[in-house]
């Protein structure tokens, strides 16, 4: 049975976008006249971000079916662009599909009640913050990677954190004074330090942990373990894997960098906006740890389910 979307739910999702499609690169306006002048055309599809039903692209079996069918689970769309996203689910992520959500929406907050010149402006202001988040990767990426030559002499398959001559970086909240006293309480630091992982195409990644999960050699989903689940028997046709967990900054939650560090750690301060749900990543990264000094490959997010639908009622897991 699938969880579809109501009429108003999918008003509400065309309507937050301002009735443009919210894929970045398109932006195609989804409705207009017909000759008939009591009747318009749309060409908009409220689209799920995770399928309505098992099977389907992106399933998430974690959330209920009231979730699967509510706004937050879905993103406007053109016919074209609906079609692309369940064509390459590897490229058309769960997490990259929110980031056109809140793009689009944001896009379309920015133009309510303004004229077209007021929208040049607006183009104008995107322009220098993407010049600036450029200023910001470059500046980082020279400061924290090893010379090119040196990077050339690496070979094939290498760990990624070994091309960072600076192995370490302390993120900070945008304008928190507690730094250097160590904050108790729950819920994220205002500062803390992170072990320099990647770059990737839109922020930079450090490492949050280590973990374990399960692998099927079969479909290559996986899921979570703790350790105790880490030390039990599964069937043959899966592997245990450690794996790290990244933490992923985007460049636009960077707002000030200091490359030389202080006193106390003399390594590059990153100051961040705590921009999204109180942190200041976009997303989270998993990558399998093989033999010492060998490249991390990541498992991708979109492949991770739950143990039990992972092992399947039939597995004889756990063993009694």
């Amino acid at each position: 049975m699938r969880d579809d979307f109501s009429q108003s739910v999918r008003r509400s999702l065309a309507h937050r976008v301002g009735l443009l499609c919210s894929n970045p690169d398109c932006r195609a306006h989804t409705t207009g006249p017909q000759s008939d002048p009591s009747k318009v055309i749309d060409v908009g599809v409220a689209a799920h971000i995770t399928a309505a039903s098992p099977g389907g692209p992106r399933f998430d079996l974690n959330l209920s079916d009231k979730e699967r069918a509510s706004a937050k689970n879905g993103i406007w769309l053109c016919q074209n662009c609906a079609k692309l996203i369940d064509s390459d689910v590897a490229q058309f992520s769960a997490l990259v599909l929110r980031g056109w959500k809140l793009g689009a929406e944001w896009d379309a907050k920015q133009r309510i009640g303004k004229t077209n010149s007021t929208q040049r402006r607006t183009h104008g202001r995107i322009e220098a913050e993407l010049k600036r988040d450029h200023r910001v990767r470059d500046a980082l990426q020279k400061a924290m990677l090893k010379s090119s030559v040196e990077r050339m002499k690496k070979p094939p398959g290498q760990s990624r954190p070994r091309k960072f001559a600076e192995g370490e970086f302390v993120v900070h909240r945008l304008g928190e004074s507690s730094y250097p006293s160590i904050e108790e309480g729950s819920g994220i630091s205002d500062w803390f330090k992170l072990e320099s992982f990647d770059f990737y195409h839109n922020g930079i990644e450090g490492i949050l942990g280590i973990e374990y999960a399960l692998v099927s050699d079969d479909t290559r989903q996986w899921a979570s373990l703790d350790y105790a689940q880490s030390q039990q028997t599964f069937p043959d046709k899966f592997h245990i894997s450690k794996v790290f967990e990244t933490g992923k900054i985007p460049w636009r939650n960077i707002r000030h960098y200091d490359l030389g560090g202080d006193e106390y750690y003399r390594c590059p301060h990153l100051y961040c906006l705590y921009a999204n749900d109180g942190m200041p990543y976009e997303g989270f990264g998993y990558y399998v740890i093989n033999e010492p000094d060998s490249y991390e490959f990541e498992l991708p997010i979109q492949h991770r389910i739950d143990l039990t639908s992972l092992l399947g009622k039939e597995s004889g897991w756990p063993a009694t």
